[in-house]
């Protein structure tokens, strides 16, 4: 390193008295030790020359000039990095800071609501004594016998919604209806129809779209209710623990369109633990079952606070499937996945009265309570035959040969929901039969079949003055008018 610095020198000083810079080929390594004294000796002379030169022009000697500090690390310079065309990754921890305000990209706003299509279908254009939510038509059950039924109308679908867990309907009209549907991933649709629609309608594929529809959780949609003192309120509940009650009177502006949902009223995650298998409703209390074992009862306020009123456990040991109000406020009945049904009334410090330890080959799934005799209960599991108790004798079941609505004995791979049709049938699709079967209440017999078309997962029956109807629920939704 020594000698590379003071060849520079050299032809540094040869440069300052004119002397030609040597060309390359003159700089060769010598052959011999003769060659390499010459060498030695006019370097030297070289350097004196020019020491001498420098002294003459008042420059002090370039030895005794302080060296410069050169750090060499090596012989060869080293080559600046290749400089990479894809963005580094890098540490969180020396991330750069947050750009500035400015550079920020903005929030979404909040949507802005307009009147939904439902508030317009349902409320608008009629007379207020006809439609205003005060002066709805209250649901009455019809205690005449039922012997059959035909379809009416339009079926009812939304293709975002391909298996229905739950529906629900409210006279919103004189001559209209709301009718709500929620389940499979989570989505929730309001249609609107006719009390009036004609038989002939119902032929072929006509399929009426929902008013609304939106995701309304997560999960799956365990049930929906329109509140009756305001059919503009729908409650639902679902598999991720939350109770959501919905403003459909309002829908996201087609300007605003970062949600389809509509505004949410009320929510309650911190009912339970776990998912909510079933959900009832009565006057403005809620009733959820869960999959923590536990029964919830809450409240809704006019302020549209949703506030827990009671929280019951200890009386099943798994989930509890169905949940559902008797005729007042504080009475439940429930059923679970350990074949029992439990009587609750929500006034006493130790909620559950009675236990029917019942007799399906399987878990509960629903149960529902009488509207017309209050003391009769409708089970169902997955095994084919229904079951009908008496709470005065609950010891063993009023009628066990409730069956011919599954075509074979075995066990039924989904899950299906019976109901009471007034005060002497009960009706129930059928895995596998594709059609509604009505049975007697008293005489324990089956009374007729109708064929659908296809395997239903539930009916429902409502009763609207003149309007006594029969609905049924699958991929899609039949009006059925009973005669």
């Amino acid at each position: 390193m020594a000698q590379s610095s003071k060849l520079k020198q050299s032809s540094m000083d040869s440069f300052l008295h004119h002397h030609p810079k040597p060309k390359p080929t003159a700089v060769a390594e010598p052959k011999s030790p003769t060659a390499a004294s010459d060498y030695e000796r006019i370097r030297r002379e070289t350097i004196r020359r020019n020491q001498e030169f420098l002294l003459k022009l008042g420059i002090s000697s370039a030895s005794a000039a302080p060296p410069k500090t050169i750090h060499h690390a090596s012989s060869r310079r080293s080559k600046p990095p290749p400089v990479s065309l894809l963005p580094l990754r890098r540490s969180s921890r020396n991330k750069p800071p947050p750009p500035a305000a400015e550079d920020v990209a903005p929030d979404l706003p909040e949507p802005s609501f307009v009147d939904s299509f439902v508030f317009q279908y349902a409320c608008l254009g009629a007379e207020p004594t006809e439609h205003h939510p005060r002066y709805l038509s209250k649901a009455s059950s019809s205690p005449h016998p039922v012997v059959g039924f035909r379809v009416l109308g339009k079926g009812f679908r939304d293709p975002s919604l391909s298996r229905i867990y739950s529906i629900d309907v409210c006279s919103s009209k004189k001559d209209r209806f709301l009718l709500a549907a929620g389940g499979h991933g989570g989505f929730i649709s309001i249609y609107g129809g006719e009390w009036d629609a004609r038989e002939e309608d119902s032929e072929g594929e006509m399929i009426d779209h929902p008013l609304m529809s939106w995701k309304g959780s997560r999960s799956w949609i365990s049930a929906v209710r329109f509140v009756e003192d305001n059919p503009m309120l729908l409650v639902s509940s679902s598999n991720d623990g939350a109770v959501v009650v919905w403003d459909v009177k309002k829908q996201p502006a087609l300007s605003s369109l970062s949600t389809l949902a509509p505004p949410v009223v009320a929510k309650s995650t911190g009912l339970h633990s776990g998912g909510i298998y079933s959900m009832d409703r009565r006057d403005w209390f809620i009733a959820t079952a869960s999959k923590d074992s536990s029964v919830g009862v809450s409240r809704l306020t006019p302020a549209g606070e949703l506030i827990g009123e009671r929280d019951i456990t200890g009386h099943h040991s798994g989930v509890i499937r169905g949940i559902c109000f008797g005729d007042r406020n504080e009475q439940l009945v429930d059923c679970g996945a350990d074949g029992r049904i439990c009587v609750l009334d929500t006034r006493m410090p130790e909620p559950c009265t009675l236990t029917i330890e019942s007799l399906h080959s399987t878990g509960v799934n629903t149960i529902e309570w009488s509207k017309t005799n209050k003391f009769l209960l409708l089970s169902a599991s997955k095994d084919p035959t229904l079951h009908l108790y008496d709470i005065r004798r609950p010891a063993e079941p009023v009628h066990t040969q409730l069956h011919g609505h599954v075509d074979s004995n075995t066990t039924c791979s989904q899950i299906y929901r019976p109901c009471f049709v007034g005060g002497k049938t009960i009706a129930t699709p059928g895995q596998g039969s594709r059609k509604i079967s009505l049975y007697d209440v008293d005489e324990e017999n089956l009374i007729s079949q109708g064929f659908i078309g296809y395997d239903a997962n539930l009916v429902i029956f409502t009763d609207y003055g003149e309007h006594p109807r029969l609905w049924a629920a699958g991929r899609h939704i039949n009006q059925l008018a009973l005669y």
